[in-house]
């Protein structure tokens, strides 16, 4: 469950939390405390991720343990807690650090922040150095006392029990209640990964941007009446998900207990409902959480706030966000978007996703006009600017792509940005190199985002760094990394790292490993083409050629309804690289790199690409594909070989 307090400690130091912690729960404060709480098959990162975000108070516990070690889970706990405190007022109670034996508060090895605040003493009295602490039972109990009091009460000057006497004038005086816990929320890591269409401008939608008119008058008339507590619930978890531009899985699992509170204390309230339909479409738009229940729940919960707030531009807002994925006819969307824009001119979300739109339907230059636009809103210009480098790598204008998510990242970095400028530098000038050190610009609490892992380990390959590539893999925890751009299993990418250090077993033993995974999702979804790629293309590396040409044929079908071919990235010329098959490989790769074909595929191949990714190894020495490489093309499409002419055509 979700914990008002949160524990964080080394490892070995267990025992002595496991007391605090029973010392809290006898006072009636909910903790969490991972040694009873995280069970096996958790996604370990995201939850403690959302955990951190929702906690009322963050309890760090500092040892000689602590000060040994100069890495571990902890460390990137404490500062996920300490950039958490850079959004609060000073008056806000949220750090309360804990020292369980006699490590000195100047030489402690912390994040600054938890130098800021006041520390409570746990050791005995008669501590004298020993290994294992003597915690202070009385001094424990006074601690959780104190904590209680915290979380039930606005009153100033709670003592702290473990402070010196000529230290207790500093304790900490709270301004605000924070809530005594979270629901439990009940996310699931996604199972079903959107890529099918508008690929690279799907990825990131609007979920941030300038407050609407209607919201900054709303805070700024004083003789209104006062913001109900389910609104601020709400509302609160808008800014932690839909509003923050470097939001993650972790900020959403916690934006959705709050939302559920605040449904609880007023089903009524239609502002609530719209922000309920947001989040249950960028959720899904952001690669959080596929489930195609989350289509549905934004359709209904947009429709019901627009029955209890008929007027709400919010509410229409969340019913243009759901048809502009979901609607068959994108004029309806348009329509919407409009209509929000004319009430509301510098509405910048409602700006970005009409941009979105208008991309996918191919009007760029009307979408580039807009997101210009939304740029000159200082709170939307991060996102603004990504967009823009989404449009450019779209097109293959890699100079506009990389000068716009420059801009962007100095405006405000985040994995996406950082990772799509890795992206552009590998695709245009294949500059693995320089691809490496532009992901070093990732902020610290994003470092585990799928995204920025898998394009670390893709960066690393290309670098011929396949030992960097599995250190960077073991940061994701879940067995599936879910991303717009690569959805697959995390072993694919590990096989391709052993593969590239020279341990064809380890390989082999990674790429079974993927195969599982992908054939237990096919139980689930056995039409997702993107899963029968998956399955193909691990077939491939498994040496099991006739199996993994006869899934092609599976592939291919279920991709025919396309209006335009599939993008690199789930495109059967990926398996008939691997398969060593130029002949088949020719053709498709002839069209990935027309430049009438980029506009509409996403992140487009490139010669560079090509060049620089082991992908390719079996197949770039061939004459045939040399040519296409090279620019001077291929005499006449190449012809296929028997085995794969009827599937390359």
């Amino acid at each position: 469950m979700s914990g008002a307090v949160f524990l964080s400690y080394a490892s070995q130091d267990a025992d002595a939390v496991q007391r605090i912690a029973e010392a809290l729960r006898a006072a009636g404060v909910d903790v969490w405390f991972d040694r009873n709480e995280l069970v096996g098959g958790d996604a370990w990162d995201a939850k403690i991720r959302g955990q951190i975000a929702g906690c009322a108070l963050f309890v760090p516990v500092i040892s000689s343990a602590t000060q040994a070690r100069l890495e571990g889970y902890f460390r990137l706990e404490w500062k996920i807690a300490a950039q958490r405190t850079q959004t609060m007022a000073d008056e806000r109670v949220f750090l309360l650090p804990v020292v369980i034996d006699g490590t000195r508060d100047a030489e402690a090895k912390v994040p600054a922040e938890f130098k800021a605040v006041q520390w409570t003493r746990l050791r005995s009295a008669s501590y004298g150095g020993q290994a294992r602490p003597e915690l202070d039972e009385k001094v424990v109990r006074a601690f959780a006392v104190r904590v209680s009091k915290l979380l039930d009460s606005a009153v100033a000057g709670v003592a702290d029990p473990g402070a010196d006497a000529n230290d207790r004038s500093k304790s900490l005086s709270p301004a605000t209640r924070p809530p005594k816990s979270i629901p439990t929320w009940t996310w699931l890591v996604p199972t079903i990964v959107g890529v099918a269409t508008s690929l690279a401008l799907a990825i990131w939608q609007p979920w941030r941007g300038s407050r609407d008119s209607a919201q900054a008058a709303r805070a700024a008339t004083a003789d209104r009446p006062a913001v109900s507590p389910a609104r601020q619930l709400a509302l609160r978890a808008q800014s932690l998900s839909i509003d923050k531009y470097n939001s993650t899985a972790a900020d959403y699992a916690a934006a959705e207990g709050l939302l559920k509170q605040a449904l609880e204390l007023d089903a009524n309230d239609g502002e609530i409902w719209a922000i309920s339909s947001l989040l249950n479409t960028t959720i899904r738009t952001r690669g959080f959480d596929y489930d195609r229940r989350r289509r549905e729940l934004a359709r209904s919960h947009a429709e019901r706030a627009r029955t209890l707030a008929p007027d709400s531009i919010e509410a229409l807002y969340a019913l243009a966000r759901w048809q502009r994925d979901d609607d068959p006819d994108p004029e309806v969307a348009i329509r919407s978007f409009r209509e929000i824009l004319q009430r509301d001119p510098v509405h910048s979300r409602a700006m970005l996703s009409l941009a979105t739109l208008l991309t996918r339907l191919g009007r760029s230059d009307e979408s580039l006009v807009l997101l210009k636009r939304a740029a000159e809103i200082p709170s939307a210009r991060a996102l603004a600017t990504f967009q823009q480098f989404l449009v450019y790598l779209d097109r293959g204008r890699f100079a506009e792509a990389e000068q716009a998510v420059r801009a962007s990242i100095a405006t405000e970095p985040s994995s996406n940005s950082v990772s799509g400028l890795a992206m552009v530098l590998l695709s245009s000038r294949g500059a693995a190199d320089e691809a490496i050190a532009a992901l070093d610009l990732a902020p610290a609490g994003t470092r585990n985002e799928h995204r920025l892992v898998w394009i670390s380990a893709f960066a690393f390959l290309c670098a011929n760094q396949p030992e960097r590539a599995l250190e960077a893999l073991r940061r994701v925890p879940a067995d599936f990394i879910e991303d717009n751009w690569f959805y697959g299993p995390r072993a694919y990418w590990e096989g391709r790292a052993n593969l590239a250090a020279g341990r064809a077993e380890a390989a082999r033993l990674s790429f079974e490993s993927a195969l599982q995974v992908v054939e237990g999702r096919l139980k689930v979804e056995p039409t997702e083409p993107r899963l029968r790629l998956n399955r193909a293309e691990l077939l491939a590396w498994l040496g099991r050629g006739a199996e993994a040409r006869s899934e092609l044929r599976a592939v291919i079908e279920l991709q025919s309804a396309r209006s335009s071919p599939p993008p690199w990235f789930v495109s059967p010329v990926k398996v008939y690289a691997v398969l060593g098959d130029a002949a088949a490989s020719g053709p498709y790769l002839e069209q990935l790199l027309a430049p009438a074909e980029r506009e509409g595929a996403g992140w487009p191949l490139t010669r560079a690409l090509i060049r620089v990714d082991p992908l390719w190894a079996k197949i770039r020495s061939d004459p045939g594909i040399q040519a296409i490489v090279d620019g001077s093309g291929m005499a006449s499409a190449m012809e296929a070989t028997d085995q794969g002419a009827g599937i390359a055509k």
